[in-house]
């Protein structure tokens, strides 16, 4: 567990105080349910909460638009904006019924799950924690970008006279494939895309192309547009090139320029894609953190993450850098139909030593060891990390449109991790 300042301790303590080993509290001879903070392990922010409401009281757009189908961004846009505008004022309801200032509220999310992200004192936390349209109740985390190592950038200029090359991973991929005719998009939830990049068809549609840190969506640290380049780089003379090469790549700007976010920030994110994403897309996830055991059933990256896939949405997410168990981290830790977390290997066929593993939650294992793709200001960079390895899988996803086929594994720690293959 991370070490927190004394204020922090003391308002951690106050709070599992409050919901301790039980899930009901007497009060003048009521018995009243009490939600309790799921995981209270990693970077968490004391004083700021998840709040998820109950798809029974207060149902997100994707549970209302279930039978529903579009073919238009734009129809299907109109629609869960006018379900989110009836669902934020029954939330605010909520509020008021609790005697909860509306201006507390950081974050609505209404397209996957209906929930906010909420600043509440003790005494707010345990009224909140008893209404009985709350589903559930997490402590919001800061989150890191999973560390990676910068092995070589080439600027635009040397770039410019280098012959495109078709990185280890890709071939190992089953090779390059045309994206470019699909309607279909890639959606990089990450540090945002390097808008303009020559090898690259970044959709820069604000509409599509957000930041939920400030700021535009242009990368300003290079992680995101090197995770684009490996889903999607062009297949053209220069550079690199993508597993679905010429995909259109959306980016969802969901960290700073120094890699640091909270998890409430994500879940803007992946609420923005619900607003716009139709089935056969994609998702990257190169991202996580430390969450401790319960990810698998009481996290709100879970029941985000299910509800995208389950509307035909694929979702590939990295398993982590920490050479740890992969079900400790979230959302490496989330399971379900249409989502795949990845490991990381080396282009020789090896365990890369700084992947998570455990193949319960990881489903396969991709390149990403000394990976070569795009990055900042038109350039190119070999990175390693299970990030890497995550984009590789996606896309394969966006190229079949439907989730990996396998050949082949990789062995580790008496487990075998399928390889992901076009």
């Amino acid at each position: 567990m991370k070490k927190f300042s004394k204020l922090a301790v003391g308002t951690l303590f106050t709070a599992l105080a409050i919901t301790s080993c039980q899930n009901e509290k007497i009060s003048d001879g009521v018995v009243e349910p009490v939600v309790e903070p799921t995981s209270a392990e990693g970077n968490i922010i004391p004083g700021q909460y998840i709040v998820v409401f109950k798809n029974s009281k207060i149902e997100p757009s994707s549970k209302i638009l279930e039978k529903s189908s579009f073919s238009s961004r734009t129809a299907k846009s109109k629609s869960v904006r006018d379900i989110s505008e009836a669902s934020i004022q029954k939330m605010n309801t909520v509020l008021s019924d609790n005697n909860l200032d509306q201006s507390k509220v950081l974050n609505y999310y209404t397209t996957k799950i209906s929930g906010i992200t909420i600043t509440l004192g003790d005494d707010e936390f345990e009224k909140l924690s008893k209404d009985p349209n709350v589903a559930a109740i997490e402590f919001d985390r800061v989150v890191e970008l999973p560390k990676f190592e910068v092995e070589q950038v080439i600027s635009d200029d040397q770039s410019q006279k280098m012959t495109q090359q078709t990185p280890c991973g890709i071939s190992l991929a089953g090779g390059a494939t045309n994206g470019s005719g699909k309607d279909t998009w890639i959606w990089v939830i990450d540090t945002g895309i390097d808008l303009d990049h020559p090898d690259l068809n970044v959709i820069t549609d604000s509409r599509y192309a957000q930041s939920f840190v400030g700021g535009s969506a242009n990368d300003c640290n290079g992680h995101g547009t090197h995770v684009a380049g490996t889903a999607a780089a062009i297949n053209n003379s220069v550079g690199v090139v993508g597993v679905s090469a010429g995909a259109s790549v959306v980016p969802v700007r969901v960290f700073g320029c120094s890699g640091g976010t909270t998890a409430s920030a994500i879940l803007s994110g992946i609420n923005h894609v619900g607003q716009y994403d139709l089935p056969g897309d994609t998702v990257n996830l190169s991202l996580g953190g430390f969450f401790g055991s319960g990810c698998s059933t009481n996290s709100s990256y879970r029941s985000s993450l299910l509800s995208l896939a389950n509307s035909g949405t694929l979702v590939a997410i990295a398993a982590g850098n920490s050479s740890a168990n992969a079900a400790n981290y979230q959302p490496a830790c989330v399971n379900g139909t249409n989502i795949y977390t990845v490991a990381s290997m080396t282009c020789n066929g090896g365990f890369s030593s700084f992947s998570n593993y455990n193949m319960n939650p990881i489903d396969v294992i991709a390149t990403g060891s000394s990976v070569t793709s795009t990055y900042l200001n038109g350039g190119y960079a070999t990175l390693s990390g299970t990030s890497m390895a995550s984009p590789h899988v996606a896309g394969i996803m966006h190229a079949r449109g439907s989730g990996p086929a396998t050949s082949g594994s990789i062995s580790n720690r008496g487990e075998n991790y399928p390889i992901a293959v076009r």
